[in-house]
């Protein structure tokens, strides 16, 4: 790519080959020894308490933003049956009591429940991810007066410590448990893979000159945030450096392209090519997006409303006023409905079909959000 010198990101590929397995309201750091006995002593009384201390800031008094259409929701009853034609399970992680997690799932037919996982929560609260399959949780938790933060992984109730000095991490776009993160440590970046044995990551490379961490990744390989430089480095799927663009990573589809901001909106292709979208109304200050599953629009959230976009010629379908909390949305696996947590409480819920928009589970404060397709139950 035409002002992109390889030579400013030396690197050297490691030779370990990448293997991967695999309610309303009812309403790394390098797995060394010396790194896991650093946990044993120093986390449990260091750590684990700085997390709970970190999540100890009351919750926000802020009146909620009027919906255009709230209701507490049926005692009973699954997800289908408050929003028609919603095809899958919804999967959340909602704040308890200000110091702990919960994970709510709510089934297509049948009532929500809840569970207590074993992770703290940050104030204000970093956002909860889920993996394709909504079944495995990942958050980075950041520790007082250190600028690299701590990442857990795995099944929510079973959650555990999977690294240190963690810069970035990312589920794979189209594989369920399969994660990646990057650590950084004497001066140099290292992206590791991960499997459902989380106990057990795979260096994928290693590199020197890119501060940042990674923000997405697929069978087509690795897209690293550079924040000293502003640029997304790619990396191939066995860590060769590939290619860098100006901007920020915002998504990845499982076809190869990449979400991006730059000076504007534009669709990067993991095999270099760049599509800029027409005045989208929407590109500026985008905290999160998300691309449908189809590959055929692109949802963007900003502070205080929502907007879809069509990627087949960057046309604006349609605009959704509705505060937005952690920076975090998705699709439903049709690519009918988008869902965001509210700033204050609650979720928001788009048709795209029928532009409608609810808020469900208008109770309880949200920090992560994610959908359990049928397709992988």
């Amino acid at each position: 790519m035409p002002g992109f010198d390889p030579t400013a990101y030396l690197y050297t590929v490691a030779t370990t080959p990448n293997v991967l397995e695999d309610a309303r309201e009812s309403h790394g750091a390098v797995p060394a020894p010396t790194r896991w006995a650093w946990l044993l002593v120093g986390l449990v009384s260091g750590a684990a308490a700085a997390v709970l201390i970190l999540g100890m800031g009351a919750p926000s008094s802020s009146p909620a933003s009027e919906p255009p259409a709230a209701r507490a929701g049926p005692t009973v009853g699954g997800i289908a049956d408050v929003i028609e034609g919603f095809p899958d399970g919804l999967v959340a992680t909602t704040r308890s009591d200000g110091q702990s997690l919960e994970v709510l799932t709510w089934p297509l037919r049948g009532e929500s429940y809840q569970r207590t996982i074993p992770v703290g929560v940050s104030h204000p609260p970093d956002a909860v991810a889920f993996d394709v399959a909504g079944r495995r949780i990942a958050t980075v938790l950041p520790l007082p007066g250190e600028e690299l933060g701590v990442l857990y992984s795995g099944i929510p109730e079973n959650a555990n410590i999977v690294a240190t000095d963690v810069t970035g991490y990312a589920w794979h776009d189209s594989t369920a448990s399969a994660l990646a993160y990057t650590t950084y440590a004497d001066n140099e970046l290292l992206l590791w893979v991960v499997g459902p044995v989380l106990s057990e990551p795979e260096l994928v490379t290693r590199a020197v000159g890119i501060e940042g961490g990674v923000r997405a990744w697929g069978d087509w390989g690795y897209a690293v945030q550079d924040k000293v430089n502003d640029r997304v480095v790619l990396f191939t799927e066995n860590g060769e450096l590939k290619d860098s663009h100006p901007g920020r990573v915002l998504d990845s589809h499982d076809s190869g392209w990449l979400a991006i901001e730059d000076t504007e909106l534009r669709l990067l292709s993991a095999g270099g090519g760049v599509r800029g979208l027409d005045d989208p109304g929407g590109g500026r200050d985008v905290l999160a997006a998300n691309l449908s599953s189809n590959g055929e629009s692109l949802a963007l959230l900003n502070k205080d409303r929502l907007v879809v976009v069509s990627l087949e010629d960057g046309s604006q379908l349609l605009e959704s006023e509705g505060r937005a909390g952690v920076p975090q949305l998705t699709w439903s696996s049709d690519g009918r409905f988008v869902l965001y947590p509210d700033a204050v409480r609650g979720i928001w819920v788009v048709d795209t079909r029928s532009d409608e928009v609810e808020a469900i589970l208008t109770t309880r404060i949200f920090t992560g959000l994610g959908i359990a397709p049928l397709s992988n139950s």
